[in-house]
Order: structure tokens, then C-alpha cells, then sequence
């Protein structure tokens, strides 16, 4: 059968799994392991070339604009190629790493900032080949695929057209974060001739990529909305015990179109559209059941040593199986994933990341046959061994202090009432023993090591913090439900709602926990007026520790008179049901509206601490954080005796008074905005980090504070630059804030620095 009938065939059967197909000697063999072969797929790299252009002609091979689901998935093919040199050049540029002393001169030469070496690409980690591979792929198929093709009354292309979409401003999308300014084409590159490197179609920069891709992403989301998304089945990694639904590889362009227009960051526009998006593809998850749940939670056991101390025991399972279980994808937690394969036999074995981590990796295969020999079945295993020789990359003292510095509390409900909010003091964060614990390390320098092992999860540690060296992940995860939340609270606090993005962080937005408005009038008989006040009725949720604490009226009137409420700030449907994300490794529901845990004191504390940092601790700034903390006890109670009416001896009389207008809802202060801005960004980092968006991550937060035209000139550069230069020093988040490295201080303070230089061409 000739390629252009093997590809005929597979369209004809795209709904069915692979695993179905008769031949058990293939039926093991990832998809991806059969399209090396294919159009397009070369694997040599030279020093000097940008992409791998020597093959390109074959990609008009045997190529159909109606049967390409093999190009498609080749596509996929090269995503993989990618994906793990981004995940490392969106963490070890930030401020969660450190060097150790077997770091190779090509890891540390990015993590610390040195952008004179390897311009020609001789460093692999920083060569653009692997991106831009992808993107010509994208560009071949999207000039030739066929969108009118239609069997069975279906247009079967087009679902599969808004897939590469994605997948294509996806990639755009990195490498404009890691290199700041590239090469835009959106036509295919069918030579050796790399002169499109130094006179593109256009040249893609943050400002106005989301001017680039937009026409086609919306023309993808069209189709996403009303179409649905391609369904190829199962795809075997090889591993008997796992294999990876095609829902689960899936790009959605409401994701990137929100990520496009958060990094654009240009105004409040910007913000609303991100939102939006966000919120679009949130709400259709909702509908699903896919929520922030309480039971994927880490958490801590309380116990007694015999002197009477108390000691605490991390419990990781349940937030490490929600999100990096190593073979199972159960949770919908994950929304896309890139596979990798359990021994290169069946295709591209991710294990570069982990082994930078210290985990050196080896594959093996086992074959049976059937009790005739007649048919044989393979399968692979990847295993993990711990090697403190291999570890490049750990842990920087400010990812520690982070998780060290949030304070971890339990509550007693007694009768339907919070009794007590009980702290385990030094706990700390309990998310941090699942990403980044100790490991013995035997004949090391020290006994133990901190290694970063989201890429060989754990799901349990000692006592005393101690892991076992664990499986290896057979995926790679581009987005997650959290990571996707804290996106939309990050666009909609810049967009004036911060109360509302902190609840993101808190107890989650849902109709359970957010109350309704209520009005009542207020009379002044010495001025015979009469005026309409609006206060937070508690009552209208099923529990007593709602979103009454923290919302406030003011937010809740502003957030329901947007004209576009219902496209990004409703949650009064049933179907929103989340959690906050920080109940992830720090609090439950219930604590937080302690009087330490409250919005006011929190929000109110991270204003002085941002204050303090840039030495602008005004009296203006006082009288903001003091009002917030004011709020703390004071929402949720109903109108004040001055709000509420008299009795009625002056009823008549007050028939006649004047009525006045209402008082507008009060704006949240710019500090307000910018305080929860940084407590996100935090919490970016305890749900997130080493996942490969850190980096990315800090430039669009820096990007928001600089295009902020009420915060000083710069302001967002030299936060990110102090942020960096923090990264190794042992200090709480905001202790002496001016002891940071100064070199690494003022290399920062150049925005050019942020990213990896692009190849120079001789």
C-alpha cells in the first residue's frame, strides 16, 4: 500500500483507537514512532542553521489536502522535539534555580544570564530549530489542507485546520518569550535558503503578536465552538499500563488567544479580551464538572514527638496524582499534555528534563507471544535512578522561602460554626515536598539534597521530608485547569476586579460562595434626604464564610453593572463549583477568613511590603492599607444602625425628603491591583513551578506594571530585576529588600537581557 492509500485509510477510521487494529505487533507502537518516517519529520541539526530546511521538498510528497491526519499528528511529532528545551528555558532563566557544582557550562550559561555564547547555536538549549521545525510543518498543511472537504454531511478537515491553528500561534507564542523578537512567516519554507532569518514576513515581537495570529485563531475557535475538536482515539506510549486520549493533546485557541492578549498587556482592553477567552473556555470546563477541586489538595499531618513537640508530616498524594501522576491521566486537572514515549522504539522518550534534575533514565523492552508464538506484543519501561553527579539544576533559596514564609492553618467547625483556626507553625507550604523534597544521596558531598521531581513524581516523603526516587512522567504538561484560573485572576484583577481575582486564590468563584447585594435606605433628617445604600447579603449562600469577607459591595455593583458581565465575570451558575488554588498546600476554606488570612490584612501587608521595597511608604499608602484592614470584620454584617431606617414616627415626614443619588461603587486603588498582582504571582509559583512558564510567568508581569501608567516609569522592570537578583539570597520574600546581587540587579534592569539572543548567521 503506497503512502497516499495508507493515509486514505487511516481518515476513513479516524474515530476508531489505535489499539484496535488487529496486528497486536503494532498495536503497542505510538503514532508517533510511525511518522519519523513521514513528510517533513528529518532529525540532524547543524550548528549553524536555524531550522532543519535540507528536506524540506519532501514535505510535497504524497500529500493530500484531504487526508493528512499523518502530517498532523507529525506535527504533534515535532512538538514533542520542542517541548522540552521550552519547559527548561522557561525555568531556568527565573528566580527558582540555582546552580549546583556539576551544572555544564551550557545550563549555567543560561541561568545566568550570559547572552555572548553560543549565538551560533552550538548550544542546543537555545537553538531555535526545534520551533520553527514545527512552524513550517504548521505552515505546509495550513497552505495546502482542504476545509471544504466534507464525508458524511461533515466537514472533517476543519476541525483538524484549528488544531494546527493553535498549535502553530502556540509556538509563536514561545519562542516570542524566549527570544523577545523573531522571524514571523506564515508561508512554507520549501529550501535550504535561511534568508527569511534576516528579512521575514514580519517580525513578531509581545506588542503585536496578538495582531499576527488573531485572524486565524478566531476563525479556529469559530470552529472549536461550533464543530468540536478531532477524536483519533488512544495513542499507546508504548507503556502497557498508559496510554494518552487524544482529548487530553488538544490546543484550545480561548487558551492562547487569553495568553496573547495578557501578554500584550495594553490597557484594560487587552485585560477584558484575556478574560474573556479565559473565562469562555472555563466556564464550557465547568459545565463538564471540571472544577479546582478540595480533594486534590496537599496537606499536613499533625503529630508529637516524645518531648512534646509537635512535628508535621507532608501528605502529597492527593495534589501529585490530580496532576503529575506518572501513568495515569484520570483527573481533569491536565487540559493538554505532549506524550512521550516509554523507550524509543515507540518514539521520542522525554527524559532530558528529568535527567537535568538528577534523574539519570533507562528504557528496556519485554516481548511475549501468544501460547502459538503466532503474535507478539511489546512493551517498554522507562526507570529512574537517582544521581546527585547529574544534577545540574536546584532549588533557589527564594523558591524555598516562598513555601516557607505561607503560613499553613487547620479549622474546627463546631455545629456549622468556626471554633478555632488552629497554625502548624514552620510548616510552611505543604506543596513544596512534592515538587522539590530531599532525597538521600548516599556518597554525596552532603547526605541529602533537595532535587526538583515533578518530572519523577512522588506521592509520599518521611517525617522528616525524605522521598524515594519516583517513576518516570510519561507526558509533559502545556496547560493545567489551575494554571489556567490563575491566568483569568491575573487578567481580571488588571481589568479593575481584584477582589474577585483573590478569591481565585482563596475559595474560588462560584454561586455558592458569592453573595448577592442588598439595598436599603438612608435617611438624613437634618438635610431631609434620603438615599439608597447597598450592603452584602451573607444570607443568600450556604455557608458563613463566603465570599462576603473578602468581595465587597463596591467590586460585586462595579463587576454586575459591566456591560459584558455575562461574558467574564457571572458565576452564578450552578455549574462553577471551585476551591481556592492556595488551598492547594496552605489553608483550608474555612481559615481563611481568619483575621490573619483576610483580604485586608493580606492585600494590606503586600502594599507596605511593595512600599517598603521601592521606599515610597507614604502616608497615602497608610490610609489604603489601613481602610482595607478596617473592611476585615466589618462585610457581610448587613447596613450599619445609621443605614437602617426608624421606626416609623417619621415615616410621612420622610415621604417628602429628597432623594439623592446613590454613592458611585468605589474603584479599587492602583496599590490594591498591584499588591494581589504579586500575591498571584506568588501563587504562580507554589502551584506551578518547574513546569516551564516562570520566566515567561515574570516578563508578563513585568510587562502589566510597566504599560500601568499610575505606577513609576519602569516600575515592572526593576520588580522583575529584583526579583532575579533575590533568587540566592536566604531571606523571607520581603526581608532587607535591598540585599539582592547587584550585577545580576542592573543585567536585569536591561529588558534586551530578559531573553535568549537570537542566532547571529556568518
Amino acid at each position: 500500500m503506497g503512502s497516499s492509500e495508507v493515509l486514505k485509510t487511516f481518515h476513513a477510521s479516524q474515530l476508531s483507537t489505535f489499539n484496535s487494529n488487529k496486528n497486536t505487533a503494532m498495536k503497542h507502537k505510538s503514532i508517533f514512532s510511525l511518522l519519523i518516517f513521514l513528510m517533513g519529520l528529518g532529525m540532524t541539526t547543524t550548528s549553524c542553521e536555524d531550522m532543519l530546511t535540507p528536506d524540506l521538498n519532501r514535505y510535497t510528497e504524497n500529500f493530500s489536502g484531504t487526508d493528512t491526519v499523518y502530517f498532523y499528528n507529525g506535527i504533534l511529532r515535532n512538538v514533542q522535539d520542542m517541548v522540552e528545551q521550552n519547559q527548561l528555558l522557561g525555568d531556568l532563566r527565573s528566580d527558582l534555580v540555582a546552580t549546583t557544582a556539576y551544572s555544564s557550562d551550557s545550563v549555567s550559561h543560561i541561568i545566568d544570564f550570559d547572552r555572548t555564547t553560543d549565538k551560533d547555536g552550538d548550544n542546543q538549549l537555545i537553538n531555535r530549530a526545534a520551533y520553527y521545525k514545527v512552524i513550517n510543518q504548521c505552515n505546509f498543511y495550513l497552505s495546502k489542507v482542504d476545509t471544504s472537504a466534507v464525508k458524511n454531511n461533515i466537514y472533517y478537515m476543519k476541525r483538524e485546520y484549528a488544531q494546527v491553528v493553535n498549535i502553530r500561534a502556540w509556538t509563536y507564542l514561545q519562542l516570542v518569550q524566549t527570544y523577545g523578537r523573531v522571524p514571523f512567516i506564515i508561508k512554507p519554507i520549501n529550501s535550504a535558503d535561511t534568508g527569511w532569518e534576516k528579512n521575514p514576513e514580519a517580525w513578531a515581537t509581545a506588542d503585536n503578536l496578538v495582531d499576527l495570529l488573531k485572524g486565524d485563531l478566531e476563525k479556529a475557535q469559530v470552529i472549536e465552538r461550533t464543530l468540536g475538536y478531532p477524536q483519533y482515539g488512544e495513542f499507546p506510549t508504548g507503556n502497557d499500563n498508559f496510554k494518552i486520549n487524544c482529548t487530553k493533546m488538544r490546543f484550545y485557541a480561548d487558551v492562547i488567544l487569553g495568553d496573547l492578549y495578557l501578554l500584550r498587556s495594553n490597557g484594560k482592553a487587552d485585560y477584558v479580551a484575556a478574560a474573556k477567552n479565559y473565562y469562555y473556555f472555563l466556564k464550557e470546563q465547568s459545565k463538564n464538572g471540571v472544577h479546582v477541586n478540595s480533594g486534590s489538595a496537599a496537606s499536613f499531618a499533625e503529630g508529637t514527638n516524645p518531648n512534646g513537640t509537635k512535628y508535621y508530616t507532608a501528605q502529597i498524594n492527593p495534589w501529585v496524582t490530580s496532576a503529575f501522576n506518572a501513568t495515569s491521566l484520570s483527573s481533569n486537572e491536565n487540559v493538554t499534555v505532549i506524550p512521550s514515549a516509554a523507550n524509543k522504539t515507540f518514539g521520542r522518550v522525554l527524559t532530558r528534563t528529568a535527567q537535568i534534575y538528577g534523574f539519570d533514565a533507562s528504557s528496556s523492552n519485554t516481548t511475549s507471544s501468544d501460547v502459538n508464538g503466532s503474535s507478539v506484543t511489546t512493551s517498554g519501561q522507562v526507570n529512574l535512578s537517582l544521581n546527585y553527579k547529574s544534577r545540574q539544576v536546584q532549588p533557589s533559596n527564594a523558591y524555598l522561602n516562598l513555601c516557607a514564609a505561607q503560613p499553613y492553618a487547620k479549622t474546627t467547625i463546631t455545629n456549622g460554626e468556626m471554633t478555632e483556626v488552629k497554625y502548624y507553625e514552620g510548616a510552611g507550604d505543604a506543596r513544596l515536598w512534592a515538587t522539590a523534597p530531599f532525597f538521600n544521596t548516599k556518597d554525596a558531598p552532603e547526605s541529602k539534597a533537595r532535587f526538583i521531581a515533578k518530572e519523577a513524581p512522588i506521592v509520599s516523603v518521611t517525617r522528616d521530608g525524605i522521598a524515594f526516587t519516583g517513576s518516570f512522567r510519561h507526558y509533559k504538561s502545556i496547560y493545567r485547569i489551575r494554571q489556567i484560573y490563575l491566568r483569568y485572576a491575573e487578567a481580571i484583577n488588571r481589568a479593575g476586579y481584584p477582589r474577585m481575582a483573590y478569591a481565585v486564590l482563596s475559595h474560588g468563584l462560584d454561586s455558592y460562595k458569592l453573595p448577592s447585594i442588598a439595598d436599603s435606605i438612608k435617611y438624613d433628617d437634618a438635610a431631609k434626604t434620603k438615599q439608597t445604600v447597598y450592603y452584602m447579603d451573607s444570607t443568600s449562600v450556604t455557608n458563613s464564610y463566603s465570599g462576603a469577607f473578602f468581595i465587597g459591595v463596591d467590586e460585586l455593583r462595579r463587576a454586575q453593572a459591566d456591560p459584558e458581565y455575562d461574558l467574564y465575570l457571572n458565576f452564578s451558575a450552578t455549574s462553577w463549583n471551585n476551591v481556592g488554588i492556595h488551598q492547594m498546600g496552605g489553608f483550608d476554606n474555612v481559615s481563611l477568613i481568619d483575621s490573619l488570612n483576610s483580604y485586608g490584612n493580606r492585600v494590606g501587608q503586600r502594599i507596605i511590603d511593595e512600599a517598603n521595597r521601592t521606599k515610597t511608604n507614604t502616608a497615602s499608602v497608610r490610609r489604603i492599607v489601613r481602610k482595607l484592614r478596617a473592611e476585615t470584620t466589618g462585610e457581610g454584617t448587613g447596613p450599619s444602625e445609621s443605614e437602617t431606617p426608624q421606626e416609623p414616627t417619621l415615616d410621612e415626614l420622610r415621604k417628602t425628603y429628597q432623594e439623592i443619588d446613590p454613592e458611585p461603587a468605589a474603584e479599587a486603588s492602583d496599590a490594591e491591583i498591584n499588591a494581589v498582582e504579586s500575591l498571584i504571582a506568588d501563587e504562580c509559583v507554589l502551584e506551578t513551578a518547574y513546569e516551564g512558564s516562570r520566566m515567561f510567568d515574570l516578563i508578563r508581569f513585568a510587562r502589566h506594571m510597566n504599560n500601568d501608567a499610575s505606577l513609576p516609569a519602569n516600575y515592572g522592570t526593576q520588580w522583575l530585576a529584583w526579583k532575579i537578583a533575590r533568587r540566592a539570597e536566604n531571606l523571607a520574600p520581603y526581608a532587607q529588600p535591598s540585599q539582592y546581587n547587584g550585577t545580576l540587579y542592573n543585567l536585569m534592569l536591561n529588558p534586551d537581557n530578559w531573553y535568549i539572543s537570537n542566532p547571529e548567521y556568518k
